[in-house]
This record gives structure tokens, sequence and C-alpha cells, in this order.
């Protein structure tokens, strides 16, 4: 969905209700959800790139100044 820069409200309301209550709403919000999960998933793993991120900083900064 797109709009351009000569945009009239009807248009504008067009698109908002497509989103709240249309199908391409509806696919959209399902796929945030599943995006939505896998992100909680990988910030969980050990091995999720997050947690390992987090890790490092955690050793490399917080830990090495306290030596």
């Amino acid at each position: 969905m797109e709009i351009d820069n000569n945009v009239k409200r009807d248009e504008v309301e067009s698109l908002v209700k497509e989103l709240m209550v249309g199908e391409n709403g509806k696919e959209m919000k399902k796929r945030a959800m599943e995006w939505k999960k896998l992100a909680e998933i990988s910030a969980q793993k050990s091995t999720g790139s997050s947690y390992v991120n987090i890790e490092k900083v955690i050793n490399d900064v917080l830990l090495a100044s306290k030596h």
C-alpha cells in the first residue's frame, strides 16, 4: 500500500479501513504476529543473536570494568 504526494482524505480513509478490517490488513497483522513470536524466541534462546550479543556486552564491557 502506498500513498502518493497528492493524497486525498477519502483515499486515506480507504487505506485505513483496508488495514483495519480488510483481508490485506488481516494478513499483515498475521505476519507481524509471526515475526513477533520469532523475535521473542530468538531473544530467549542462548544461541540467538540477541542473546549472544547482550552476553558479549556484559562480558566485554560490564565485567571487564570490574577487573
